[in-house]
């Protein structure tokens, strides 16, 4: 046997010990995270049961977590910080296992008395997904539905801890709920985010407070474009799944005259160009009639026979609704919709979407 095979032979077989030994990682940290998440809900059963059993007040309960935190700190280490056992304790009375890490001879207690029925169960495949940072993010939600759905999309798209603060903070849920009726926001909040049309795929507002930018009037659409260029990673995430970056400032040439379309991407999911137009102004029905033109020439030249028709977002500082429904009336391909440079305020946020469930409600009618 040459050396020279031997040499491949020896580096092939490190490869393959080397696939191994990568697999083995990265099994053995789910494991390990599965176990973790599991001993702090068992430790929050604890806590609740000694609290049910004790018939513990509130006040006496605080100080009984506190006085358990410094006794665990000494004896095990970091972790059991009081506002971490709070953490546990809400975590057992929010969620429920398929199956529970200790059998019941093992922790020697009786069943909870706390009601079980009404906890969302925590699935193996799920449960393997979630660190118990990402849990103590979602306990923090109080809206069951919206919870619901950051756990699926948190699972689904390998959100890190910092990414699932930022759509939870940029309140993607009602984002996303603004634009469907009660079926569909059900259906979010059991399913996650499922894209069959364009409209399923686009936000109203986008939230692009990653760039920096102050609210002002003065900046140039190319001022917005640059920023979202050196945010592109940021903001291929916001426009959410599916999207993939392709041109910024794609040039089309008629009869020697150029025009040129801002930002251009494609999502795979939809099986279409998406063109985005920036405006730092309100939406004005010239924006519909240039989009109409950009989508017309991609769908004649860009598109590839497995291609759907292109979609055209108009991106806008600012939008009259009922202009736009007038404008865009029929038209199932364009979208004008609204970008913020801050966080949306919670409050005006919440109060749409209760406005739009109450219209869905009283159409059905």
């Amino acid at each position: 046997m040459s050396k020279e095979l031997s040499k491949t032979n020896d580096s092939q077989l490190f490869n393959r010990i080397g696939g191994i030994l990568t697999l083995a990682r990265r099994h053995t940290v789910q494991t390990v995270n599965t176990i973790l998440v599991q001993t702090y809900w068992e430790i929050g059963r604890e806590i609740v049961e000694h609290e049910l059993g004790g018939k513990i007040r509130a006040e006496y309960g605080k100080e009984s977590l506190k006085t358990l935190s410094k006794e665990l700190t000494v004896r095990f280490g970091k972790g059991f910080s009081q506002k971490n056992l709070e953490n546990m304790r809400r975590f057992y009375l929010s969620y429920q296992f398929s199956q529970t890490l200790f059998t019941k001879s093992e922790t020697k207690k009786i069943r909870s008395t706390v009601s079980r029925e009404s906890k969302p169960v925590l699935s193996d495949k799920m449960l393997s997904k979630l660190s118990w940072s990402h849990i103590c993010l979602l306990l923090a939600v109080s809206d069951t539905d919206a919870r619901s759905f950051y756990e699926i999309e948190i699972a689904s798209n390998g959100w890190s801890v910092r990414e699932a603060k930022r759509q939870i903070d940029s309140m993607l849920f009602e984002r996303l709920a603004l634009s469907k009726d009660k079926k569909g926001l059900r259906q979010l909040a059991e399913k996650g985010q499922i894209i069959e049309t364009p409209q399923d795929a686009l936000k109203d507002p986008y939230v692009l407070e990653f760039l920096g930018l102050e609210e002002r009037e003065k900046w140039l659409e190319s001022d917005l474009e640059q920023a979202l260029m050196n945010h592109l990673q940021k903001f291929i995430m916001e426009l959410g799944k599916g999207f993939m970056f392709v041109a910024r400032q794609f040039r089309i040439s008629i009869n020697n005259e150029h025009y040129h379309i801002d930002l251009v991407f494609y999502n795979k999911i939809l099986r279409s160009y998406v063109l985005i137009d920036l405006k730092t102004g309100k939406f004005d029905h010239s924006d519909y009639g240039q989009m109409k033109f950009y989508l017309n020439y991609f769908k004649e030249n860009m598109n590839d026979k497995p291609d759907n028709e292109p979609i055209g977002i108009v991106l806008c500082s600012d939008k009259d609704d009922t202009f736009v429904e007038y404008v865009l009336k029929d038209e199932k391909k364009i979208f004008a919709k609204k970008y913020l440079l801050t966080l949306p305020d919670k409050k005006l946020l919440l109060a749409e979407v209760e406005k739009t469930k109450e219209e869905f409600e009283r159409r059905r009618k």
